[in-house]
């Protein structure tokens, strides 16, 4: 059997409103957040599409300037009515994949290992990954191109989770043992509240 195209969408178009900082150029050990996850989806990911819609040229810039190839920048008009409709755009240029891994700009922490072990969970009898820690759905996750059609043609001010929850997906969850994927950076006091978890498991 042949092995299965992989590729990365990676949503980096909101406002940034409750951080007060525009969240993919802020730093994560010495590199923006958006860099550095394209860097650590790129070592499971055939391509990555960044979806940018605030200060797009600002997102675009720095990911030309980082990556020669393999990453795509596509601007999503519509980013102010959700990130649905971001998802949906760059969904749209990642057709031709076996499975996507939906990807938050927020997340800049998790390991290499982790997207390994990811995509390790790999099972073409389901068409969801939900990567939990003691029971609680994290993020990010991986979904197959059997719900692409459904995520494109659904109406814009849908969810991703009314998707999943449709009743038909069959979604494997997979107990990961990181807890850092219930974990987001929303506010400075976020950011705070990790580094100081992770600097007393240290």
């Amino acid at each position: 059997m042949s092995k299965p195209i992989i590729n990365g969408l990676l949503i980096s178009a909101g406002l940034s409103g409750r951080m007060e900082q525009f969240k993919p150029l802020m730093l994560y050990e010495d590199k923006s957040f958006v860099v550095t996850i394209v860097e650590k989806l790129l070592t499971v990911c055939e391509k990555v599409v960044v979806v940018t819609g605030f200060k797009s040229d600002e997102v675009k810039s720095v990911c030309s300037l980082q990556f020669a190839d393999r990453v795509e920048c596509v601007f999503n008009p519509n980013y102010k009515q959700g990130m649905f409709t971001s998802l949906q755009a760059g969904l749209a240029e990642l057709k031709n994949s076996d499975w996507i891994i939906y990807h938050f700009v927020d997340q800049p922490f998790h390991q290499e290992k982790f997207y390994r072990e990811l995509i390790s969970q790999i099972d073409d009898s389901k068409d969801w990954i939900q990567p939990c820690y003691k029971g609680k759905e994290g993020h990010p996750v991986i979904f197959k191109r059997n719900i692409f059609k459904k995520i494109l043609t659904a109406d814009p001010s849908s969810s991703l989770r009314m998707i999943r929850d449709d009743g038909n997906t069959k979604i494997k969850k997979w107990e990961c043992g990181y807890s850092q994927i219930l974990n987001d950076f929303d506010t400075q006091s976020d950011i705070n509240k990790f580094n100081q978890i992770n600097n007393r498991s240290v």
